[in-house]
């Protein structure tokens, strides 16, 4: 996935854009970093902050074997239907720590992915 359809690109342009950065990450489990987790735990958390507000846009739990669509399906779900009493919109930058996910989401968000 490179770009939307047409149908979710018209979507995302009625949208206001919000004066917001988001911070997005994708990190698995069972990580050493998690001491008190289930070590029989699998997967992946997707977590959309947006730092700009202080609240949580959206989080999914995600099998390890799914590409980097399941951060797109995330994203665009913190985007139109996200959990927070904020309301639905796009933010002015999207910020991950990850530099192949950073690449990835350019192809669909072309001017608005940075790095930390």
């Amino acid at each position: 996935m490179t770009s939307f359809n047409r149908s979710t690109s018209r979507r995302l342009q009625k949208l206001t854009q919000i004066p917001s950065v988001w911070e997005g990450d994708r990190r698995p489990l069972s990580s050493p970093h998690t001491p008190f987790t289930d070590p029989e735990a699998k997967g992946d958390c997707i977590l959309w902050v947006d730092g700009s507000e202080g609240i949580v846009r959206a989080m999914d739990m995600v099998d390890p074997a799914l590409g980097q669509e399941a951060i797109v399906r995330t994203l665009m779900r913190a985007i139109e239907h996200n959990k927070s009493p904020a309301k639905p919109g796009t933010p002015q930058k999207i910020v991950v720590r990850d530099r192949e996910i950073q690449f990835y989401l350019r192809g669909v968000f072309p001017d608005q992915i940075g790095r930390p």
